[in-house]
Protein backbone atom coordinates (compact mmCIF):
# COMPACT_ATOMS: atom_id res chain seq x y z
CA UNK A 1 0.00 0.00 0.00
CA UNK A 2 1.05 3.61 -0.57
CA UNK A 3 0.71 6.63 1.70
CA UNK A 4 1.94 10.21 1.93
CA UNK A 5 3.88 11.01 5.07
CA UNK A 6 5.34 14.09 6.77
CA UNK A 7 8.40 13.56 8.99
CA UNK A 8 9.43 17.19 9.40
CA UNK A 9 7.43 20.41 9.27
CA UNK A 10 7.96 22.80 6.38
CA UNK A 11 6.67 23.76 2.92
CA UNK A 12 4.44 20.91 1.77
CA UNK A 13 6.13 20.47 -1.63
CA UNK A 14 9.44 19.91 0.19
CA UNK A 15 8.44 17.71 3.13
CA UNK A 16 5.62 15.46 1.90
CA UNK A 17 6.90 12.10 0.63
CA UNK A 18 5.31 8.82 -0.40
CA UNK A 19 6.17 5.44 1.07
CA UNK A 20 4.91 1.88 1.16
CA UNK A 21 3.23 0.62 4.31
CA UNK A 22 1.15 -2.22 5.70
CA UNK A 23 -2.12 -0.86 7.13
CA UNK A 24 -3.10 -2.41 10.46
CA UNK A 25 -6.23 -4.48 10.84
CA UNK A 26 -9.13 -2.59 12.41
CA UNK A 27 -9.46 -3.07 16.14
CA UNK A 28 -12.62 -2.92 18.26
CA UNK A 29 -14.78 0.00 17.14
CA UNK A 30 -12.61 0.63 14.08
CA UNK A 31 -12.96 0.16 10.33
CA UNK A 32 -10.60 -0.03 7.37
CA UNK A 33 -11.51 2.47 4.67
CA UNK A 34 -10.16 2.00 1.17
CA UNK A 35 -9.69 5.62 0.12
CA UNK A 36 -10.88 6.70 -3.32
CA UNK A 37 -10.16 10.44 -3.49
CA UNK A 38 -8.80 13.02 -1.07
CA UNK A 39 -8.73 16.80 -1.25
CA UNK A 40 -5.74 19.11 -0.89
CA UNK A 41 -6.94 21.93 1.36
CA UNK A 42 -5.29 25.02 2.89
CA UNK A 43 -5.85 23.45 6.32
CA UNK A 44 -3.67 20.51 5.25
CA UNK A 45 -0.87 22.81 4.10
CA UNK A 46 -1.02 24.90 7.27
CA UNK A 47 -0.72 21.76 9.41
CA UNK A 48 2.18 20.45 7.31
CA UNK A 49 3.96 23.80 7.72
CA UNK A 50 4.07 23.32 11.49
CA UNK A 51 1.60 26.06 12.43
CA UNK A 52 -0.09 23.59 14.79
CA UNK A 53 3.06 21.77 15.86
CA UNK A 54 1.99 21.65 19.50
CA UNK A 55 -0.97 19.41 18.62
CA UNK A 56 0.54 17.51 15.66
CA UNK A 57 2.72 14.46 16.28
CA UNK A 58 5.36 13.57 13.71
CA UNK A 59 5.35 11.57 11.53
CA UNK A 60 1.79 11.87 10.25
CA UNK A 61 -0.29 11.26 7.14
CA UNK A 62 -1.99 14.49 5.97
CA UNK A 63 -5.48 14.90 4.62
CA UNK A 64 -8.56 16.01 6.56
CA UNK A 65 -11.03 15.39 3.74
CA UNK A 66 -11.63 12.42 1.48
CA UNK A 67 -14.03 9.66 0.50
CA UNK A 68 -13.58 5.91 0.63
CA UNK A 69 -15.31 2.54 0.93
CA UNK A 70 -15.40 0.46 4.12
CA UNK A 71 -13.37 -2.71 3.52
CA UNK A 72 -13.45 -4.36 6.93
CA UNK A 73 -14.87 -3.71 10.38
CA UNK A 74 -13.55 -4.49 13.83
CA UNK A 75 -15.46 -5.97 16.72
CA UNK A 76 -18.49 -4.09 17.96
CA UNK A 77 -18.98 -1.86 14.93
CA UNK A 78 -22.61 -1.07 14.18
CA UNK A 79 -22.44 2.41 12.66
CA UNK A 80 -21.26 1.34 9.17
CA UNK A 81 -20.89 -1.85 7.14
CA UNK A 82 -18.43 -3.24 4.62
CA UNK A 83 -19.04 -1.86 1.13
CA UNK A 84 -20.49 1.43 2.38
CA UNK A 85 -19.09 4.69 0.97
CA UNK A 86 -18.10 7.04 3.80
CA UNK A 87 -16.22 10.16 4.76
CA UNK A 88 -13.69 9.21 7.48
CA UNK A 89 -13.55 12.37 9.58
CA UNK A 90 -12.10 13.37 12.93
CA UNK A 91 -8.41 12.95 12.12
CA UNK A 92 -5.97 13.51 9.30
CA UNK A 93 -4.90 10.54 7.19
CA UNK A 94 -6.90 10.77 3.96
CA UNK A 95 -3.73 10.85 1.82
CA UNK A 96 -3.22 7.09 1.85
CA UNK A 97 -4.74 4.05 0.21
CA UNK A 98 -6.23 2.54 3.36
CA UNK A 99 -7.14 4.55 6.45
CA UNK A 100 -8.02 2.81 9.70
CA UNK A 101 -10.48 5.01 11.56
CA UNK A 102 -12.96 4.88 14.40
CA UNK A 103 -16.33 3.80 13.04
CA UNK A 104 -18.08 6.63 14.90
CA UNK A 105 -16.18 9.11 12.73
CA UNK A 106 -17.16 7.50 9.43
CA UNK A 107 -20.16 9.39 8.04
CA UNK A 108 -22.39 8.23 5.15
CA UNK A 109 -22.30 9.77 1.67
CA UNK A 110 -25.41 10.63 -0.33
CA UNK A 111 -25.71 8.00 -3.08
CA UNK A 112 -26.25 10.62 -5.78
CA UNK A 113 -22.91 12.33 -5.16
CA UNK A 114 -20.01 11.42 -7.44
CA UNK A 115 -16.72 10.52 -5.76
CA UNK A 116 -15.34 13.95 -6.70
CA UNK A 117 -18.35 15.67 -5.14
CA UNK A 118 -18.11 13.50 -2.03
CA UNK A 119 -14.39 14.21 -1.64
CA UNK A 120 -15.14 17.95 -1.52
CA UNK A 121 -18.36 17.86 0.51
CA UNK A 122 -16.98 18.33 4.01
CA UNK A 123 -14.50 21.11 4.84
CA UNK A 124 -15.68 24.03 2.70
CA UNK A 125 -19.41 23.22 2.42
CA UNK A 126 -19.87 22.53 6.12
CA UNK A 127 -17.81 25.57 7.14
CA UNK A 128 -19.81 27.88 4.86
CA UNK A 129 -23.11 26.37 6.00
CA UNK A 130 -22.37 26.63 9.72
CA UNK A 131 -21.00 30.18 9.52
CA UNK A 132 -23.98 31.37 7.49
CA UNK A 133 -26.48 29.74 9.82
CA UNK A 134 -24.85 30.75 13.09
CA UNK A 135 -23.85 34.34 12.36
CA UNK A 136 -25.85 35.68 9.41
CA UNK A 137 -29.12 33.77 9.01
CA UNK A 138 -29.85 32.28 12.45
CA UNK A 139 -32.39 29.50 12.31
CA UNK A 140 -32.15 29.34 8.55
CA UNK A 141 -34.60 32.19 8.14
CA UNK A 142 -34.40 35.45 6.25
CA UNK A 143 -31.09 37.29 6.29
CA UNK A 144 -31.09 39.30 9.49
CA UNK A 145 -27.96 41.20 8.49
CA UNK A 146 -29.72 42.92 5.61
CA UNK A 147 -29.01 43.05 1.91
CA UNK A 148 -25.75 44.96 2.30
CA UNK A 149 -24.93 44.15 5.93
CA UNK A 150 -22.43 41.36 5.25
CA UNK A 151 -18.88 41.43 3.91
CA UNK A 152 -17.13 38.34 2.49
CA UNK A 153 -13.42 38.58 1.72
CA UNK A 154 -11.42 36.12 -0.40
CA UNK A 155 -14.78 36.04 -2.18
CA UNK A 156 -13.44 34.42 -5.35
CA UNK A 157 -12.14 31.40 -3.44
CA UNK A 158 -14.13 28.17 -3.50
CA UNK A 159 -15.47 28.70 0.00
CA UNK A 160 -16.06 32.42 -0.61
CA UNK A 161 -18.29 31.65 -3.58
CA UNK A 162 -20.09 28.95 -1.61
CA UNK A 163 -20.81 31.38 1.23
CA UNK A 164 -22.18 33.96 -1.21
CA UNK A 165 -24.46 31.40 -2.86
CA UNK A 166 -25.79 30.34 0.54
CA UNK A 167 -26.38 33.96 1.53
CA UNK A 168 -28.10 34.63 -1.79
CA UNK A 169 -30.52 31.76 -1.07
CA UNK A 170 -31.52 33.65 2.09
CA UNK A 171 -31.89 36.96 0.27
CA UNK A 172 -28.56 38.42 1.43
CA UNK A 173 -26.34 40.22 -1.10
CA UNK A 174 -22.95 40.78 0.54
CA UNK A 175 -20.14 43.16 -0.26
CA UNK A 176 -17.48 40.92 -1.82
CA UNK A 177 -13.74 41.53 -1.58
CA UNK A 178 -11.33 39.92 -4.07
CA UNK A 179 -7.54 40.14 -4.17
CA UNK A 180 -7.06 40.26 -7.95
CA UNK A 181 -9.08 41.76 -10.83
CA UNK A 182 -9.70 38.28 -12.28
CA UNK A 183 -11.64 37.54 -9.11
CA UNK A 184 -14.48 39.70 -10.40
CA UNK A 185 -15.01 37.28 -13.29
CA UNK A 186 -15.25 34.34 -10.88
CA UNK A 187 -18.20 36.02 -9.16
CA UNK A 188 -20.23 36.30 -12.36
CA UNK A 189 -23.79 35.17 -11.72
CA UNK A 190 -23.66 35.77 -7.96
CA UNK A 191 -25.67 38.58 -6.38
CA UNK A 192 -23.55 41.09 -4.48
CA UNK A 193 -24.04 44.62 -3.18
CA UNK A 194 -20.62 45.43 -4.62
CA UNK A 195 -17.36 43.76 -5.60
CA UNK A 196 -14.19 45.47 -4.36
CA UNK A 197 -10.68 44.54 -5.49
CA UNK A 198 -8.10 45.22 -2.79
CA UNK A 199 -5.36 45.68 -5.39
CA UNK A 200 -7.20 48.62 -6.99
CA UNK A 201 -5.79 52.08 -6.25
CA UNK A 202 -6.98 53.49 -2.97
CA UNK A 203 -9.07 50.48 -1.86
CA UNK A 204 -6.67 48.82 0.54
CA UNK A 205 -5.45 52.11 2.02
CA UNK A 206 -8.97 53.26 2.95
CA UNK A 207 -10.70 49.90 3.32
CA UNK A 208 -13.10 50.70 6.22
CA UNK A 209 -14.46 53.79 4.43
CA UNK A 210 -14.61 52.04 1.06
CA UNK A 211 -16.52 49.09 2.52
CA UNK A 212 -19.04 51.36 4.25
CA UNK A 213 -19.61 53.26 1.02
CA UNK A 214 -20.10 50.00 -0.90
CA UNK A 215 -22.64 48.92 1.71
CA UNK A 216 -24.80 51.93 0.95
CA UNK A 217 -23.20 54.24 3.47
CA UNK A 218 -24.02 51.96 6.40
CA UNK A 219 -21.40 50.02 8.35
CA UNK A 220 -21.78 46.26 7.92
CA UNK A 221 -22.89 44.05 10.79
CA UNK A 222 -21.10 40.80 9.88
CA UNK A 223 -17.77 40.07 8.21
CA UNK A 224 -16.74 36.57 7.10
CA UNK A 225 -12.94 36.86 7.17
CA UNK A 226 -10.68 34.28 5.55
CA UNK A 227 -7.63 36.54 5.35
CA UNK A 228 -6.77 37.87 8.80
CA UNK A 229 -3.80 40.20 9.19
CA UNK A 230 -4.25 43.90 8.52
CA UNK A 231 -7.15 43.31 6.12
CA UNK A 232 -9.12 41.42 8.75
CA UNK A 233 -8.34 44.20 11.22
CA UNK A 234 -9.56 46.92 8.87
CA UNK A 235 -12.77 45.03 8.19
CA UNK A 236 -13.38 44.72 11.93
CA UNK A 237 -12.89 48.51 12.20
CA UNK A 238 -15.52 48.96 9.47
CA UNK A 239 -18.17 47.09 11.45
CA UNK A 240 -21.19 48.70 13.05
CA UNK A 241 -21.20 48.89 16.86
CA UNK A 242 -21.82 45.39 18.19
CA UNK A 243 -20.94 43.83 14.83
CA UNK A 244 -19.33 40.41 14.39
CA UNK A 245 -16.11 39.43 12.64
CA UNK A 246 -16.13 35.69 11.92
CA UNK A 247 -12.44 34.88 11.43
CA UNK A 248 -12.09 31.45 9.83
CA UNK A 249 -8.94 31.59 7.67
CA UNK A 250 -5.43 32.98 7.59
CA UNK A 251 -4.66 33.47 3.91
CA UNK A 252 -2.43 36.44 4.76
CA UNK A 253 -0.33 34.22 7.00
CA UNK A 254 -0.69 36.82 9.75
CA UNK A 255 -2.97 37.00 12.79
CA UNK A 256 -5.46 39.75 13.43
CA UNK A 257 -3.86 42.90 14.90
CA UNK A 258 -3.43 42.58 18.70
CA UNK A 259 -4.62 46.18 19.15
CA UNK A 260 -8.02 45.34 17.67
CA UNK A 261 -9.54 44.44 21.04
CA UNK A 262 -8.57 47.84 22.41
CA UNK A 263 -9.57 49.82 19.31
CA UNK A 264 -12.98 48.16 18.88
CA UNK A 265 -13.99 46.56 22.20
CA UNK A 266 -17.60 46.61 21.01
CA UNK A 267 -16.89 44.24 18.11
CA UNK A 268 -17.30 40.52 18.64
CA UNK A 269 -14.45 38.50 17.10
CA UNK A 270 -15.36 34.85 16.57
CA UNK A 271 -12.55 32.42 15.80
CA UNK A 272 -14.46 29.82 13.79
CA UNK A 273 -12.74 26.44 13.56
CA UNK A 274 -14.65 23.63 11.91
CA UNK A 275 -12.63 21.12 13.92
CA UNK A 276 -13.94 22.56 17.20
CA UNK A 277 -17.57 22.26 16.09
CA UNK A 278 -17.12 18.76 14.69
CA UNK A 279 -15.45 17.47 17.84
CA UNK A 280 -18.17 18.81 20.13
CA UNK A 281 -21.19 17.71 18.06
CA UNK A 282 -22.70 14.28 18.64
CA UNK A 283 -22.93 11.84 15.74
CA UNK A 284 -26.61 12.56 15.02
CA UNK A 285 -26.07 16.31 14.83
CA UNK A 286 -22.94 15.89 12.71
CA UNK A 287 -24.70 13.46 10.37
CA UNK A 288 -27.62 15.85 9.87
CA UNK A 289 -25.37 18.84 9.20
CA UNK A 290 -23.19 16.90 6.79
CA UNK A 291 -26.24 15.57 4.96
CA UNK A 292 -27.51 19.13 4.53
CA UNK A 293 -24.12 20.21 3.22
CA UNK A 294 -24.08 17.30 0.78
CA UNK A 295 -27.52 18.23 -0.54
CA UNK A 296 -26.14 21.72 -1.18
CA UNK A 297 -23.23 20.15 -3.04
CA UNK A 298 -25.65 18.09 -5.14
CA UNK A 299 -27.81 21.08 -6.10
CA UNK A 300 -24.80 23.22 -6.98
CA UNK A 301 -24.94 25.68 -4.09
CA UNK A 302 -21.84 24.18 -2.46
CA UNK A 303 -20.33 22.62 -5.57
CA UNK A 304 -16.55 22.69 -5.95
CA UNK A 305 -14.91 22.70 -9.38
CA UNK A 306 -12.02 20.26 -9.67
CA UNK A 307 -8.92 21.41 -11.55
CA UNK A 308 -6.65 18.36 -11.24
CA UNK A 309 -6.81 14.74 -10.09
CA UNK A 310 -3.42 13.09 -9.59
CA UNK A 311 -2.35 9.76 -8.07
CA UNK A 312 -0.80 9.63 -4.59
CA UNK A 313 2.62 8.83 -6.05
CA UNK A 314 2.55 12.26 -7.74
CA UNK A 315 1.72 14.15 -4.54
CA UNK A 316 4.52 16.70 -5.00
CA UNK A 317 3.25 17.57 -8.46
CA UNK A 318 -0.23 17.91 -6.97
CA UNK A 319 1.16 20.30 -4.37
CA UNK A 320 2.93 22.34 -7.04
CA UNK A 321 -0.35 22.66 -8.93
CA UNK A 322 -2.13 23.62 -5.71
CA UNK A 323 0.26 26.56 -5.38
CA UNK A 324 -0.34 27.95 -8.90
CA UNK A 325 -1.92 31.45 -8.69
CA UNK A 326 -5.33 31.74 -10.29
CA UNK A 327 -6.06 28.02 -10.12
CA UNK A 328 -9.76 27.60 -10.89
CA UNK A 329 -10.54 24.38 -9.05
CA UNK A 330 -9.60 21.96 -6.31
CA UNK A 331 -6.66 19.56 -6.53
CA UNK A 332 -7.53 15.97 -5.60
CA UNK A 333 -5.37 12.94 -4.87
CA UNK A 334 -6.47 9.60 -6.31
CA UNK A 335 -5.68 6.65 -4.04
CA UNK A 336 -4.47 4.14 -6.62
Amino acid sequence: MLRCVVRAFGPAVDVVATECYDPPRPGPGEVSVRMLLASVNPSDLVTISGAYASRTTLPFVPGFEGVGVVEATGAGVSEVAAGQRVLPLGTAGAWQQVKVAEARWCLPVLPRLTDEQAATSYVNPLTALLMSRQYVIPGGGAGTAGAAGVVVNAAASAIGRMAIRMLNRAGVEPVALVRHPRGREQLTGLRTAAVLCTSDDGVREALPAVVREAAGGRPPTVVLDAVGGSEGGDLARALAPGGTLVHYGLLSGRPLPPALATERPDVRVVLFRLRDWVHTADRARLTDALAEAQHLVADGTAATPVAHVLPLRDVREALRREAVPGRTGKVLLRAD
